[in-house]
């Protein structure tokens, strides 16, 4: 490279490590988060669990995150960013999220999303990350998507409820039936939002 060249953009410093994948470390334990979480529950993971299944050591988890309440809240929003309320105006929409957050698929992220929850109530410094998390979301929802503060809540209550759709088995309801009153209910509640 001649003095008029210059070096191509790009990162700074030390690339990511990757696995034999190409997977970076980072990428690799909110994996390895959501598996541990839902496998031994908020209480009973630890982050050396985490970092076994990633592949790294468990001082190494600390070079991405703070502690085990960041790493499992940064997970769930990974999980989450895949039906974001950023694509709410994409021509999502509020049902197509719920609808989306109902599919089989989306099962593992729907039993993290309750144990982060659910664990929130013994937790302070979860909860404070989750409601960070959730006004943050909470002021996209409320421009993008045009809902009040109280429209919000109830929609976060209402996919709240919805995490334990997999608990609820004695009804055998058609996956296609259940999508359609959830589109029933939003539609009656919020309109085409």
């Amino acid at each position: 490279m001649t003095s008029k060249e210059t070096a191509p953009a790009g990162r700074i410093g030390r690339p990511p490590k990757v696995d034999q994948h190409g997977t970076p470390t980072r990428d690799r334990l909110l994996q390895a988060a959501v598996d541990a979480c839902i496998e031994f529950g908020y209480e009973g993971v630890t982050l050396s669990d985490i970092a076994r299944r990633a592949q790294v050591s468990t001082p190494a988890v600390y070079s991405h995150f703070v502690g085990k309440d960041a790493l499992l809240v940064e997970a769930s929003q990974h999980e989450l960013n895949k039906i974001s309320s950023i694509r709410i105006t994409d021509g999502l929409g509020l049902l197509g999220a719920a609808k989306q957050f109902l599919q089989p698929s989306f099962r593992r992220t729907r039993i993290l999303i309750s144990e982060l929850h659910n664990a929130a109530h013994r937790s302070s410094e979860l909860a404070e990350l989750l409601a960070e998390w959730q006004r943050e979301n909470g002021r996209r929802l409320r421009e993008q998507g045009g809902l009040s503060p109280a429209q919000v809540q109830l929609f976060y209550l209402l996919l709240l409820g919805a995490t334990h759709v997999d608990a609820v088995t004695g009804l055998e309801v058609d996956q296609a039936e259940l999508e359609g009153e959830m589109g029933a209910l939003i539609n009656g509640w919020l309109g085409e939002r």
